[in-house]
């Protein structure tokens, strides 16, 4: 219940921003314009919030590395096998597979970990997001080199992004200003918390204001796939490597949360950028930002 009643803001929020972008003439490129103040400035701000003031040596980081490690290596061979022994698809079409398979949606994540679990939570959601974002990167480039033979893509180009990312950056500014002492106090943390607080209920609009349904083009078969893959075989091998590592609480719950998630925005744009196959990509998380609103309770409800 506990579940259904965070969730029910949060999929009203996504609606809202669906609606003011399809009726209100809020056009998308005003919601864009707004999605890069959001990764920009309010994502990373909650990030540093959150972490600057709360006591590292709660965080069992190696656990936790390797958990995402696990689940991500598993989730990308089951699907190279599926890609090779089951159904094969153009190249093109195997790399939006292979994402919607794997991404997650930051925004979403920490969005259900404040109104599940709180500030403990939001920490916990954003150290696994940052450890998540950094080993999918390198996925996803290995996986255009291996399919497309991406011009380009390097470990250089890996660092680059990676060490450029906001919501990285987010994360080890929090940690530095934890682990040097520092923390965060007077009117700088009431400014932090202020943008903080307009990442919950920007992001979610941002998200919604994403959804377009025009673009629900591609095989079928294929975004229905990966949305299994996504939003119920991922999870499912998240809490079989949690019992494994025995994680508990809420790390535990946190982890589950970023794997249970639906893939975001942004793998629509590496896909256009990359060569991929940007309708079927853009279809994929469309459908799987829809169908989350039911997957989710029901996969933190079976697996608690």
């Amino acid at each position: 219940m506990a579940v259904m009643t965070a969730l029910i803001p949060v999929v009203l929020a996504i609606m809202a921003g669906f609606l003011l972008r399809r009726y209100a003439g809020v056009t998308l490129n005003s919601w864009q314009q707004m999605s890069f103040v959001l990764y920009y400035l309010f994502m990373p701000a909650l990030e540093i919030k959150v972490l600057a003031n709360k006591p590292l040596d709660e965080f069992p980081v190696f656990s936790l590395l390797l958990a995402v490690a696990t689940v991500l290596l598993l989730m990308s061979l089951w699907l190279m096998a599926w890609q090779r022994w089951c159904r094969p698809l153009p190249a093109a079409t195997f790399t939006s597979f292979y994402q919607g398979g794997v991404r997650f949606n930051t925004f979403v994540a920490l969005v259900m970990a404040a109104q599940l679990f709180g500030d403990a939570g939001v920490a916990a959601t954003a150290l696994i997001a940052a450890l998540i974002i950094l080993l999918v990167n390198l996925l996803c480039v290995l996986i255009f080199v291996l399919y497309l033979n991406v011009e380009g893509a390097s470990p250089s180009l890996f660092l680059k992004e990676s060490l450029t990312n906001p919501l990285i950056l987010g994360a080890l500014i929090g940690i530095g200003l934890n682990l040097s002492g520092l923390g965060l106090s007077g009117s700088l943390y009431d400014f932090v918390a202020l943008m903080g607080a307009a990442a919950l209920p920007v992001g979610l609009l941002v998200v919604g204001a994403a959804l377009q349904v025009e673009r629900l083009r591609g095989s079928w078969e294929v975004i229905w796939t990966a949305s299994v893959f996504q939003l119920l075989l991922k999870p499912l091998v998240a809490w079989l490597v949690i019992g494994w590592l025995s994680l508990e609480g809420v790390y535990a719950a946190a982890l589950l949360l970023c794997f249970a998630v639906p893939a975001p925005p942004s793998a629509y744009v590496l896909a256009l950028k990359k060569g991929g196959d940007a309708d079927t990509m853009a279809a994929i998380i469309t459908v799987q930002t829809f169908l989350a609103a039911l997957s989710m309770p029901l996969v933190l409800l079976i697996f608690r």
